[in-house]
C-alpha cells in the first residue's frame, strides 16, 4: 500500500473519531445540563417548602394571628412536610445530580479527545510522518473506546430526550459547542 493511500486512510479514520467525539461530547453535555437543571428545580422546591414550614411555625405563635380552629391551619404544616419528604425521595431515587457529574466528566474527556483529534492536522501536515501520525490515530482509538467503556450508555430514550432538549434549547454553552457549530 502506498503512503498517500495509507495517510488517506489516517485521515478518514481521525475525522471519524472527530464525529464521534463531537456527538457523544455534545449528547453527555446536554444530558447533564438536563439533569443539573432537575437537581436544582427539586432543590428550590424542597427550600421553598422547607422555608414554607419554618414561616408556618414560627407564624403559630403569635397569638390570634391564624385561627386556630381551622382545619386548613392544621393541616397545611402535614401537607407541606409530606411534600418536602416526598422530593427528599426522589430526589435520591433519581440521583439527578449523580447522573449529572457523570454525563458532565464523559462529555469532557470526549471533548478533551475531540480537541485532539480536531488538532491531527498540525502535527501531521503530510505524509512524512505517516507511522507516528498511525500510532497516533491507533492510541486515539483506543482512548475513545475507554471514554465508550467508561461513559453511561446512551439508549434510544435519551437520544429522543437529547432531541427534546435541543429543540427546547435557545441557549448553547460556548466552553461546551464549538465555534464551527455556532457559524451554522
Amino acid at each position: 500500500m502506498n503512503t498517500e493511500s495509507l495517510f488517506k486512510q489516517i485521515e478518514n479514520e481521525f475525522q471519524r473519531h472527530l464525529v464521534d467525539c463531537h456527538d457523544s461530547k455534545r449528547a453527555h453535555f446536554d444530558l447533564a445540563d438536563y439533569y443539573y437543571e432537575k437537581a436544582n428545580m427539586l432543590y428550590y422546591i424542597q427550600s421553598f417548602g422547607l422555608a414554607a414550614i419554618t414561616a408556618w411555625l414560627l407564624s403559630t405563635q403569635f397569638e390570634g394571628f391564624l385561627p386556630k380552629d381551622s382545619s386548613i391551619v392544621r393541616a397545611t404544616p402535614t401537607v407541606l412536610a409530606i411534600i418536602v419528604s416526598v422530593l427528599t425521595i426522589v430526589e435520591h431515587v433519581f440521583r439527578f445530580k449523580d447522573r449529572a457529574f457523570t454525563h458532565e466528566q464523559a462529555a469532557k474527556r470526549y471533548h478533551t479527545l475531540w480537541r485532539a483529534c480536531k488538532n491531527w492536522r498540525t502535527d501531521f501536515p503530510d505524509d512524512s510522518t505517516i507511522e507516528q501520525a498511525r500510532l497516533v490515530v491507533q492510541k486515539y482509538r483506543e482512548q475513545l473506546n475507554d471514554i465508550n467503556r467508561d461513559a453511561p450508555h446512551l439508549s434510544s430514550v435519551l437520544w429522543r430526550k437529547i432531541e427534546r432538549i435541543r429543540s427546547n434549547s435557545k441557549n448553547k454553552d460556548v466552553s461546551k459547542y464549538s465555534f464551527e457549530e455556532k457559524m451554522k
